[in-house]
Protein backbone atom coordinates (compact mmCIF):
# COMPACT_ATOMS: atom_id res chain seq x y z
CA UNK A 1 0.00 0.00 0.00
CA UNK A 2 2.75 2.48 0.96
CA UNK A 3 4.76 1.61 -2.15
CA UNK A 4 1.70 2.09 -4.36
CA UNK A 5 0.89 5.42 -2.72
CA UNK A 6 4.50 6.54 -3.13
CA UNK A 7 4.56 5.58 -6.81
CA UNK A 8 1.30 7.42 -7.47
CA UNK A 9 2.56 10.51 -5.65
CA UNK A 10 5.84 10.45 -7.57
CA UNK A 11 4.04 10.22 -10.91
CA UNK A 12 1.69 13.05 -9.96
CA UNK A 13 4.57 15.27 -8.88
CA UNK A 14 6.50 14.48 -12.06
CA UNK A 15 3.51 15.50 -14.17
CA UNK A 16 3.17 18.72 -12.22
CA UNK A 17 6.83 19.52 -12.75
CA UNK A 18 6.56 18.90 -16.49
CA UNK A 19 3.50 21.11 -16.63
CA UNK A 20 5.50 23.88 -14.97
CA UNK A 21 8.33 23.56 -17.47
CA UNK A 22 10.61 22.15 -14.75
CA UNK A 23 10.61 25.37 -12.68
CA UNK A 24 9.34 25.39 -9.11
CA UNK A 25 9.73 29.17 -8.93
CA UNK A 26 6.86 29.69 -11.39
CA UNK A 27 3.41 30.87 -10.34
CA UNK A 28 1.51 28.56 -8.01
CA UNK A 29 -0.08 25.72 -10.01
CA UNK A 30 -3.71 24.74 -9.87
CA UNK A 31 -2.78 21.37 -8.30
CA UNK A 32 -1.13 22.45 -5.08
CA UNK A 33 1.36 20.47 -3.06
CA UNK A 34 5.07 19.77 -2.67
CA UNK A 35 7.16 20.22 -5.80
CA UNK A 36 10.81 19.70 -6.65
CA UNK A 37 12.81 20.81 -9.68
CA UNK A 38 14.58 20.09 -11.92
CA UNK A 39 13.07 16.71 -12.64
CA UNK A 40 16.40 15.45 -14.05
CA UNK A 41 20.01 16.57 -13.77
CA UNK A 42 22.99 15.33 -15.80
CA UNK A 43 26.43 15.81 -14.25
CA UNK A 44 29.95 14.68 -15.20
CA UNK A 45 32.82 14.56 -12.66
CA UNK A 46 36.42 13.32 -12.81
CA UNK A 47 37.44 10.67 -10.29
CA UNK A 48 39.08 12.38 -7.32
CA UNK A 49 37.12 15.62 -7.82
CA UNK A 50 33.93 17.10 -6.47
CA UNK A 51 31.26 19.48 -7.73
CA UNK A 52 28.29 21.26 -6.18
CA UNK A 53 24.76 21.51 -7.46
CA UNK A 54 21.35 22.77 -6.38
CA UNK A 55 17.73 21.77 -6.65
CA UNK A 56 14.59 23.69 -5.67
CA UNK A 57 11.84 22.59 -3.32
CA UNK A 58 8.55 24.53 -3.42
CA UNK A 59 5.58 24.64 -1.05
CA UNK A 60 2.39 25.34 -2.99
CA UNK A 61 0.04 24.96 -0.03
CA UNK A 62 -1.60 27.44 2.32
CA UNK A 63 0.43 26.29 5.34
CA UNK A 64 4.13 26.22 6.24
CA UNK A 65 5.69 22.79 5.95
CA UNK A 66 8.87 21.07 7.06
CA UNK A 67 10.53 19.18 4.23
CA UNK A 68 12.84 16.24 4.92
CA UNK A 69 15.57 15.64 2.34
CA UNK A 70 17.37 12.40 1.52
CA UNK A 71 19.43 10.63 -1.14
CA UNK A 72 18.76 7.20 -2.68
CA UNK A 73 20.21 5.24 -5.55
CA UNK A 74 17.90 4.19 -8.36
CA UNK A 75 17.85 1.53 -11.03
CA UNK A 76 15.34 0.34 -13.63
CA UNK A 77 13.91 -3.03 -14.58
CA UNK A 78 14.51 -4.67 -17.93
CA UNK A 79 12.14 -3.80 -20.78
CA UNK A 80 9.47 -1.96 -18.74
CA UNK A 81 12.01 0.45 -17.18
CA UNK A 82 10.13 0.62 -13.89
CA UNK A 83 12.10 2.50 -11.23
CA UNK A 84 13.34 0.99 -7.98
CA UNK A 85 15.10 2.84 -5.16
CA UNK A 86 17.60 1.67 -2.55
CA UNK A 87 19.97 3.01 0.06
CA UNK A 88 23.18 4.37 -1.51
CA UNK A 89 26.12 1.97 -1.56
CA UNK A 90 28.48 4.94 -1.25
CA UNK A 91 28.65 8.47 0.21
CA UNK A 92 29.20 10.30 -3.06
CA UNK A 93 26.20 12.62 -2.66
CA UNK A 94 25.94 14.78 0.44
CA UNK A 95 23.21 17.32 1.20
CA UNK A 96 24.00 20.63 2.87
CA UNK A 97 20.89 20.18 5.01
CA UNK A 98 18.56 17.30 5.72
CA UNK A 99 15.52 19.40 6.63
CA UNK A 100 14.14 22.78 5.62
CA UNK A 101 11.06 24.84 6.56
CA UNK A 102 9.21 26.53 3.71
CA UNK A 103 6.44 29.11 3.95
CA UNK A 104 3.29 28.88 1.80
CA UNK A 105 3.84 29.57 -1.92
CA UNK A 106 7.59 29.90 -1.46
CA UNK A 107 10.58 27.83 -2.54
CA UNK A 108 14.11 27.24 -1.36
CA UNK A 109 17.27 26.11 -3.12
CA UNK A 110 19.04 23.12 -1.61
CA UNK A 111 22.76 22.66 -2.18
CA UNK A 112 24.42 19.28 -2.54
CA UNK A 113 27.96 18.08 -3.22
CA UNK A 114 29.08 15.30 -5.53
CA UNK A 115 32.40 13.79 -4.37
CA UNK A 116 33.86 11.00 -6.50
CA UNK A 117 36.78 9.13 -4.86
CA UNK A 118 40.04 8.62 -6.73
CA UNK A 119 40.19 5.36 -8.63
CA UNK A 120 36.42 5.15 -9.18
CA UNK A 121 35.50 3.27 -12.34
CA UNK A 122 34.27 5.44 -15.20
CA UNK A 123 30.65 5.14 -16.23
CA UNK A 124 27.16 6.00 -15.09
CA UNK A 125 25.91 6.18 -11.50
CA UNK A 126 22.32 7.03 -10.65
CA UNK A 127 20.89 8.82 -7.62
CA UNK A 128 17.58 10.30 -6.50
CA UNK A 129 17.17 13.46 -4.42
CA UNK A 130 14.00 13.05 -2.35
CA UNK A 131 11.90 15.70 -0.62
CA UNK A 132 9.12 14.54 1.70
CA UNK A 133 6.61 16.37 3.89
CA UNK A 134 3.47 15.83 5.93
CA UNK A 135 0.45 17.42 4.24
CA UNK A 136 -3.12 17.47 5.49
CA UNK A 137 -6.36 17.61 3.53
CA UNK A 138 -9.88 17.48 4.96
CA UNK A 139 -8.40 16.70 8.35
CA UNK A 140 -6.39 13.72 7.06
CA UNK A 141 -2.57 13.79 7.17
CA UNK A 142 -0.40 11.98 4.65
CA UNK A 143 3.26 11.86 3.67
CA UNK A 144 4.01 13.00 0.13
CA UNK A 145 7.33 12.73 -1.72
CA UNK A 146 8.82 14.40 -4.74
CA UNK A 147 11.95 13.25 -6.52
CA UNK A 148 14.69 14.69 -8.73
CA UNK A 149 16.84 12.20 -10.65
CA UNK A 150 20.62 12.71 -10.84
CA UNK A 151 22.42 11.01 -13.74
CA UNK A 152 26.10 11.10 -12.76
CA UNK A 153 28.89 10.25 -15.20
CA UNK A 154 32.39 9.54 -13.91
CA UNK A 155 34.67 10.65 -16.72
CA UNK A 156 37.12 8.23 -18.29
CA UNK A 157 36.75 5.44 -20.80
CA UNK A 158 33.04 5.58 -21.54
CA UNK A 159 31.55 2.72 -23.56
CA UNK A 160 28.37 3.43 -25.52
CA UNK A 161 27.45 0.15 -27.17
CA UNK A 162 24.11 -1.53 -27.73
CA UNK A 163 22.57 -4.67 -29.13
CA UNK A 164 18.99 -5.20 -30.39
CA UNK A 165 17.33 -8.17 -28.69
CA UNK A 166 14.02 -8.11 -30.57
CA UNK A 167 12.02 -6.14 -33.13
CA UNK A 168 8.82 -6.42 -35.15
CA UNK A 169 6.44 -4.42 -37.34
CA UNK A 170 2.89 -5.17 -38.47
CA UNK A 171 2.84 -6.64 -41.98
CA UNK A 172 -0.74 -5.56 -42.71
CA UNK A 173 -2.14 -2.23 -41.62
CA UNK A 174 -5.46 -0.46 -42.00
CA UNK A 175 -4.42 2.72 -40.18
CA UNK A 176 -2.13 5.57 -41.16
CA UNK A 177 0.09 4.92 -38.13
CA UNK A 178 1.83 1.56 -38.54
CA UNK A 179 3.12 0.23 -35.19
CA UNK A 180 6.52 -1.34 -34.52
CA UNK A 181 8.65 -2.16 -31.50
CA UNK A 182 12.35 -2.57 -30.79
CA UNK A 183 13.94 -4.14 -27.70
CA UNK A 184 17.47 -2.81 -27.27
CA UNK A 185 20.04 -3.45 -24.54
CA UNK A 186 22.68 -0.96 -23.46
CA UNK A 187 25.86 -3.09 -23.28
CA UNK A 188 28.11 -0.17 -22.32
CA UNK A 189 28.99 1.40 -18.99
CA UNK A 190 27.14 4.73 -19.23
CA UNK A 191 23.71 6.07 -20.14
CA UNK A 192 23.03 7.64 -23.52
CA UNK A 193 20.14 8.66 -25.75
CA UNK A 194 18.99 6.72 -28.81
CA UNK A 195 16.71 8.06 -31.51
CA UNK A 196 14.14 5.52 -32.77
CA UNK A 197 12.58 6.20 -36.17
CA UNK A 198 10.99 4.61 -39.22
CA UNK A 199 9.81 5.35 -42.74
CA UNK A 200 7.83 3.74 -45.56
CA UNK A 201 8.89 3.72 -49.22
CA UNK A 202 7.20 2.68 -52.47
CA UNK A 203 7.72 3.08 -56.22
CA UNK A 204 6.20 6.56 -56.34
CA UNK A 205 5.47 7.42 -52.71
CA UNK A 206 7.43 7.61 -49.48
CA UNK A 207 7.09 9.10 -46.00
CA UNK A 208 9.63 11.13 -44.09
CA UNK A 209 11.23 9.41 -41.07
CA UNK A 210 9.48 10.04 -37.77
CA UNK A 211 11.03 9.19 -34.43
CA UNK A 212 11.39 9.65 -30.69
CA UNK A 213 14.38 9.78 -28.36
CA UNK A 214 14.78 7.48 -25.35
CA UNK A 215 17.40 7.19 -22.60
CA UNK A 216 19.14 3.83 -22.22
CA UNK A 217 20.78 2.83 -18.94
CA UNK A 218 23.79 0.49 -18.84
CA UNK A 219 23.15 -3.23 -18.48
CA UNK A 220 19.40 -2.88 -19.10
CA UNK A 221 17.14 -3.75 -22.03
CA UNK A 222 14.38 -1.33 -22.96
CA UNK A 223 11.16 -1.98 -24.88
CA UNK A 224 10.44 0.92 -27.22
CA UNK A 225 7.23 1.21 -29.24
CA UNK A 226 6.79 3.57 -32.16
CA UNK A 227 4.78 4.19 -35.31
CA UNK A 228 5.58 4.89 -38.94
CA UNK A 229 3.35 7.19 -40.96
CA UNK A 230 1.98 5.39 -44.03
CA UNK A 231 1.42 7.05 -47.43
CA UNK A 232 -2.08 8.11 -48.43
CA UNK A 233 -2.60 5.52 -51.18
CA UNK A 234 -3.01 1.77 -50.53
CA UNK A 235 -0.37 -0.62 -51.77
CA UNK A 236 2.62 -2.77 -50.90
CA UNK A 237 5.46 -0.80 -49.36
CA UNK A 238 8.89 -1.45 -47.92
CA UNK A 239 9.29 -0.14 -44.38
CA UNK A 240 12.51 0.64 -42.50
CA UNK A 241 12.72 1.15 -38.74
CA UNK A 242 15.55 1.22 -36.22
CA UNK A 243 17.61 3.45 -33.95
CA UNK A 244 20.83 5.45 -33.76
CA UNK A 245 22.64 6.31 -30.53
CA UNK A 246 24.52 9.46 -29.58
CA UNK A 247 27.79 7.62 -30.25
CA UNK A 248 26.73 6.57 -33.76
CA UNK A 249 25.84 2.96 -32.92
CA UNK A 250 22.84 1.99 -35.05
CA UNK A 251 20.42 -0.78 -36.03
CA UNK A 252 18.01 -0.83 -38.97
CA UNK A 253 15.41 -3.44 -39.92
CA UNK A 254 13.38 -3.70 -43.12
CA UNK A 255 10.13 -5.45 -43.99
CA UNK A 256 7.30 -5.34 -46.51
CA UNK A 257 3.85 -4.17 -45.43
CA UNK A 258 0.45 -4.21 -47.09
CA UNK A 259 -1.30 -0.92 -46.47
CA UNK A 260 -5.08 -1.03 -46.89
CA UNK A 261 -6.63 2.18 -45.52
CA UNK A 262 -10.26 1.97 -44.45
CA UNK A 263 -11.31 4.57 -47.00
CA UNK A 264 -10.01 2.33 -49.80
CA UNK A 265 -12.09 -0.59 -48.51
CA UNK A 266 -15.15 1.65 -48.39
CA UNK A 267 -14.39 2.94 -51.90
CA UNK A 268 -14.04 -0.63 -53.21
CA UNK A 269 -17.33 -1.71 -51.64
CA UNK A 270 -19.03 1.38 -53.06
CA UNK A 271 -17.62 0.66 -56.53
CA UNK A 272 -18.78 -2.98 -56.36
CA UNK A 273 -22.24 -1.88 -55.23
CA UNK A 274 -22.43 0.65 -58.08
CA UNK A 275 -21.31 -1.98 -60.60
CA UNK A 276 -23.97 -4.37 -59.29
CA UNK A 277 -26.70 -1.74 -59.56
CA UNK A 278 -25.66 -0.95 -63.14
CA UNK A 279 -25.72 -4.66 -64.02
CA UNK A 280 -29.19 -5.07 -62.50
CA UNK A 281 -30.46 -1.99 -64.34
CA UNK A 282 -29.12 -3.16 -67.68
CA UNK A 283 -30.51 -6.64 -67.16
CA UNK A 284 -34.01 -5.30 -66.49
CA UNK A 285 -33.93 -2.96 -69.47
CA UNK A 286 -32.33 -5.32 -71.96
CA UNK A 287 -34.30 -5.47 -75.26
CA UNK A 288 -35.46 -9.02 -76.09
CA UNK A 289 -34.12 -10.41 -79.35
CA UNK A 290 -36.52 -11.72 -82.04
Amino acid sequence: MLRGRFASTLILVALLIVGLGGSASAAAPKNKGLLISPLKTYAAVDAGNEETGTFTVANFTDRPITVDLSVKQFSVSDYAYNFSFSEPSNKWISLKTESVSIKPNENKKIEYTVSVPSGSAPGGYYFTLFASAQLSSSGLASTVRAASLLYLTVNGKLIQTSVPVGSSMSHVSYKRDIPYFIDVKNTGNVHYFANFSGSVNGLLLHTDPTGTSHLLLPGKARHVEGTVRAPFLPGIYRAHYGYRTDAGDSFMAATYIVFIPLWSIAALLLALFAAYRIWVYRKKNRTPTA
